[in-house]
């Protein structure tokens, strides 16, 4: 291998480490780990396993760069003791070595799928995780590409793990987020499934607009917790069955502060917070707690303002009757520029009218589902 190859073969390797390190996201992680892995070996295909050691088996986790009727081995059954001892110093492991027993019927044919591949394994702390397989046809692997290979085995290893974990944490918190709104909810006997439909609500927008994932997830965090303000209303208030007095409503309206105070303490819902606290601001100023107007609401907020008051319409209250949906969205249209902001609502009630007449079809073609 020549000089100038093995310099460009360390800055690739030096590149996808900082590349596959950029983000905590398991999916782009994954991705980049793929991509850059084809490119660095020159490989036309890439092949990504993961380890269940307690069944000792691997199971397909990514492909890329094969065909639609290509048939990849969704699992490899059979494999014991894996761990960085199988991979030698600069060399790569081959599918018949990692076999306990290649004489099996299922595994002949798993060895003659991928027998043009070599796998490095994705190791962390000394542990396989996974293995990741590289294929070039036409070319053969120096030594010192083999030991290259290894090396950006274990920092995928150590990128995919990360991401794993912040991923796990992640959906932890997001769940915690349901609960305390589902229970926050449950104490307000007459809005039973308010904030699932007021999620669902804001993220039909939200894929109207093609509102950046990044974006969308916040949203689904300031919508589910939206009314998390409630928790500091009276039970009296919360609970009552009928229309609130002068002096109760002025109450049950400190829910959105209350809200913003509470996820304050909470760094992570800083972006949230506008979301909460503005989504009773009307488009003419006239709203509250800040009197905001226009634009000048976050664009949360103006969102969440339509599907929480779309909610409210079409939902049955002791105090107000449920409207059909057509109707609801023709009372928000006559609010469009008062109380909402007329563009979402426009939006909105197009995507809802859309739903409508799909439902209206296939009440009756019942065969074409």
């Amino acid at each position: 291998m020549k000089k100038e190859q093995v310099i460009d073969s360390i800055r690739s390797l030096h590149d996808l480490s900082k590349a596959i390190n950029s983000t905590l996201d398991i999916e782009e992680v994954v991705r980049m780990v793929m991509e850059k892995t084809g490119a660095l070996m020159r490989s036309e295909k890439v092949l990504i396993y993961m380890l269940d050691s307690e069944r000792g088996a691997l199971t397909l986790r990514n492909s890329l760069g094969f065909q639609d009727g290509d048939e990849l081995p969704e699992e490899i059954r059979g494999v014991r003791g894996l761990d960085h001892c199988l991979m030698r110093r600069g060399r790569g492991i081959r599918v018949k070595d990692i076999l306990a027993r290649s004489g099996c019927e299922e595994n002949t044919l798993i060895i003659s799928i991928l027998s043009g591949f070599i796998f490095a394994p994705l190791e962390v702390k000394g542990e396989v995780t996974g293995l990741i397989g590289v294929m070039n046809e036409k070319l053969t692997f120096s030594e010192l590409e083999l030991e290259i290979f290894c090396a950006l085995g274990s920092q995928s290893a150590v990128a995919m793990e990360n991401a794993g974990l912040y991923k796990r944490l992640k959906d932890g918190f997001l769940h915690t987020a349901e609960a305390l709104a589902e229970a926050v909810g449950s104490r307000d006997p007459y809005t039973g499934g308010h904030t699932r439909r007021v999620v669902e609500y804001s993220l039909l927008i939200a894929d109207a607009l093609n509102m950046p994932p990044g974006e969308r997830e916040t949203l689904w965090l300031a919508a589910t917790l939206h009314d998390i303000g409630k928790i500091g209303i009276e039970d009296s208030i919360l609970g009552k069955g009928c229309a609130l007095t002068g002096d109760e409503t002025e109450v049950m309206k400190l829910h959105p502060e209350i809200g913003a105070k509470i996820l304050s303490h909470v760094d992570e819902m800083r972006d949230v917070i506008s979301g909460v606290r503005h989504h009773h601001e009307k488009y003419d100023g006239s709203g509250y707690p800040d009197g905001l107007s226009g634009e000048a609401i976050p664009l949360m907020a103006r969102i969440i303002a339509i599907g929480d008051a779309f909610d409210a319409l079409t939902t049955e209250r002791p105090y107000s009757s449920a409207v059909d949906r057509g109707s609801a969205c023709f009372e928000l249209e006559l609010s469009g520029g008062t109380h909402f902001d007329p563009l979402l609502v426009a939006v909105f009630c197009k995507k809802i009218r859309e739903e409508m007449m799909e439902v209206e079809r296939a009440s009756l073609h019942p065969q074409a589902q």
